[in-house]
């Protein structure tokens, strides 16, 4: 294979770095894109100081750089940075990279970078004038700064890289450059003075051992007391007074073992997470006190921990290389262990420091791993997930306002990343919460859905089956609805319906003008063929187990055209020609209908309203009047008629011709009677030639009787009636004399004197 257009190159092929500091190496590579007609991909980047170029070794896997490292590539350019720089750092750092090509394809970049460590130290130049000098072996640029302290105080405006003390004093000087909080350790311008040099500057310790921190220190007098505390920020903001002595605080785990000459030791036994800190030594004397505010030693206390570095996931299980894994390094190597459900898997090796192992896990299955010789220092657990449960803290009935938890349930006693979800409709999901518990303090008919958590860890993440809140409640925000909602027309089929919000759902009970209808418990109530008489003011109830609420009333009007028109005059007895005169039509009609008045037969109306005034009435007003009830859903019509009735003056010229021409009447037929008398007494006295006349006149009479009767005519005017016939009317006799002129009879006896005429006169009543 080619090995053309192979290639990297390093921003700085040499640095010096000061220890305790943090140092970043920067590579960018190139390959050929296309390698006998197959894409190049790039499979794998890493830094290593060991091993040759087809057998390297991970840097990321060497537990002396544990927690210490930072890799990140972007592209073709890669950076490794190292914290809390050691002398034993010093190596040349070399990066690869391998691709898809096999081992053919994979390149080391050359030459490398090579990193030397110094410490910053005070160097006394001139010992006559006790000129001090602040040194190192690496380059620190043009002009770097520096600061100088004097028994650990720091000295005001002296920022130069040479310090001269003001007087021979038997103090201790330290120097630092500016901006890299890197101090170098105190120096003795004499032989002997106060001075305090920690041993280490950071201490990386596993959880539950124990750890000894030390220190030299010198002084030119005898030591009046002398501990150790505790000097982190925050523990000095909980605490600060003048600083404690730690063992006063914690004897149990606290201890000073025997001193050799100006040598101390602090030992912390079985050390907690907690007792990451910085410690500082102090000591008095009769006329001095070490007050340094330089740093003292920082102790780091880590636990072992299960690291994923891969994950296959299986059908039934996950197959996965792990790493035992600290967040810090520490400073004498350790063997660890395997153990799968509680047992060994593999035997303890120093090699599991730098080696992954593979494993293969079920649900419900655990790894962890520990430290040969700490049978309590055992990492975490890791899990192999099953699907988790959810509980609900009520899971009979809920009722809105009411509080509720939802609990998601594993079957591990550690903790997880646990995410709950709210399912949407129709489909997909809404994140409501995250931790063991979704809490409701007052759930809501809103809150109704199906709910489920996730559960996940570096194996991968589980689900829950879904739960179903079904929150009840009563009935609320209740809705009447009317279809058609307006002009809503006899006949009509019309629909109300009843509407609310209600768990469970709600039974109805329907109300007319406040009395119960026998509907039934549905939400529709119908009128097939509304009627008027349909007409009023609804409202519905709706009602569960939970309470009840009313709708608003609407009100039905049901709309009709005009029904049973009536028509009425005032006065309505006869009407005297000049009175007045007012008609009124009426109807049943919805809406109220309009009025238009027609007499007889004229087309164009006489007046529009429901009163009909006239004011002077005369014979021309009589007659049959007409009134038209419309709206806009039909018409009717009702009739009336008007009569006259006669004045008082043409009253009694009536009374006078009829009185002359029933007199006339009378005379004709008294005289047609009497010249019929007058023939038949002709007759009678010739057969009896010896009467006398005085005979004649004393025999009585012969009586005639006459009916005289009005002829039935039509009436003069309307508003006067027909005349009846009673047979109990009032009944006049007229005596009418009959005597013949040209005979005499004789007497017989007494007799009237006169014939009597008896005529008979019915009244007509008007």
């Amino acid at each position: 294979m080619e090995t053309i257009d192979w290639g990297g190159t390093y921003a700085q092929t040499t640095i010096c770095g000061l220890t305790g500091t943090t140092v970043e190496f920067q590579c960018s590579f190139w390959y050929p894109q296309t390698i006998d007609g197959q894409n190049t991909n790039v499979v794998k980047r890493f830094w290593f100081t060991k091993g040759s170029s087809y057998n390297t070794e991970d840097l990321s896997l060497d537990p002396e750089y544990s927690g210490r490292l930072h890799f990140d590539c972007q592209g073709d350019l890669c950076r490794l940075s190292i914290r809390e720089l050691r002398e034993s750092d010093a190596a040349v750092y070399k990066f690869r990279f391998v691709t898809n090509h096999g081992r053919e394809g994979s390149y080391s970049v050359m030459p490398g970078v090579n990193l030397t460590v110094n410490d910053l130290r005070v160097q006394v130049r001139n010992y006559r004038q006790k000129t001090l000098r602040c040194v190192t072996k690496c380059h620190l640029g043009s002009s770097p700064s520096y600061n100088w302290y004097e028994n650990g105080e720091e000295i005001q405006n002296e920022n130069s890289q040479d310090y001269t003390p003001a007087h021979n004093s038997k103090h201790s000087y330290s120097c630092a450059v500016r901006d890299q909080h890197l101090l170098s350790p105190p120096a003795c311008v004499v032989e002997k003075c106060n001075k305090v040099v920690y041993d280490n500057r950071n201490i990386c310790a596993l959880k539950g051992s124990s750890v000894d921190i030390t220190c030299t220190y010198s002084h030119p007098y005898a030591i009046r007391t002398k501990f150790w505390f505790r000097a982190d920020p925050s523990y000095m903001r909980i605490n600060p007074s003048p600083p404690r002595n730690l063992q006063l605080d914690d004897r149990d785990r606290v201890e000073y073992p025997r001193e050799s000459y100006r040598r101390s030791t602090l030992r912390i036994k079985n050390v907690m997470e907690s007792d990451s800190a910085e410690y500082r030594f102090k000591f008095t004397t009769y006329d001095f006190e070490w007050r340094s505010s330089l740093p003292g030693t920082s102790l780091t206390v880590a636990a072992v921990q299960v690291q994923v570095m891969d994950v296959e996931v299986e059908d039934s299980y996950v197959s996965a290389q792990l790493s035992c894994h600290m967040s810090c390094s520490p400073t004498a190597p350790l063997s660890f262990c395997w153990m799968r459900n509680g047992r060994s898997a593999v035997d303890c090796s120093t090699a599991q420091m730098t080696k992954h192992h593979k494993i293969d896990l079920y649900p419900g299955d655990y790894v962890t791993c520990g430290v040969h010789g700490y049978p309590l220092t055992v990492s975490t657990p890791l899990y192999a997930l099953k699907a988790p449960l959810i509980w609900p803290s009520d899971p009979e009935e809920i009722l809105e306002g009411r509080p509720l938890t939802l609990t998601c349930r594993t079957d591990t006693q550690t903790s997880y990343g646990q995410h709950w979800y709210k399912k949407l409709k129709p489909s997909g999901h809404q994140a409501v919460g995250d931790g063991p518990e979704l809490v409701f303090t007052s759930i809501r008919s809103s809150d109704s859905a199906e709910y489920f958590c996730t559960v996940g860890n570096e194996l991968g993440n589980k689900t829950s089956q879904s739960v179903m809140i079904d929150v009840k409640y009563a009935p609320k925000s209740s809705f009447l609805g009317v279809s058609p909602s307006q002009d809503i027309q006899v006949g009509q089929s019309v629909s109300l319906t009843c509407s609310c919000d209600a768990n469970p759902a709600a039974s109805y009970t329907w109300y007319k003008d406040n009395q119960i209808v026998p509907q039934g418990a549905e939400r529709n109530y119908r009128f097939i063929s509304i009627q008027s008489k349909d007409a009023g003011s609804f409202y519905c109830k709706a009602h569960n187990k939970y309470g009840n609420v009313n709708s608003s009333q609407v009100f039905i009007n049901v709309q009709y055209g005009p029904l049973h028109a009536n028509v009425s005059a005032i006065p309505s007895s006869s009407i005297s020609v000049g009175s007045s005169v007012s008609l009124t039509c009426s109807s049943d009609a919805n809406p109220d209908a309009s009025y238009i008045w027609y007499k007889d037969n004229e087309e164009s109306p006489k007046f529009t309203g429901a009163v009909f005034n006239i004011s002077d009435y005369r014979q021309h007003h009589g007659g049959e009047y007409r009134c038209e009830a419309r709206n806009a859903f039909g018409s009717l019509n009702a009739t009336l008629w008007l009569q006259v009735k006669a004045s008082p003056l043409e009253a009694a010229t009536i009374g006078c011709v009829t009185a002359a021409l029933l007199l006339i009447l009378l005379l004709v037929a008294v005289l047609m009677l009497r010249k019929k008398m007058a023939s038949k007494h002709t007759t009678q006295c010739k057969a009896q030639p010896k009467a006398t006349a005085d005979s004649h006149r004393d025999h009585q009479e012969e009586l005639v009787y006459s009916v005289v009767a009005f002829s039935k005519h039509a009436p003069t005017y309307s508003n006067v009636a027909n005349a009846k016939r009673d047979q109990d009317d009032g009944v006049e006799y007229t005596a009418v004399g009959c005597s013949d002129s040209r005979v005499s009879r004789p007497k017989l006896q007494e007799e009237p004197d006169v014939s009597t005429l008896y005529s008979t006169v019915q009244k007509k009543r008007i």
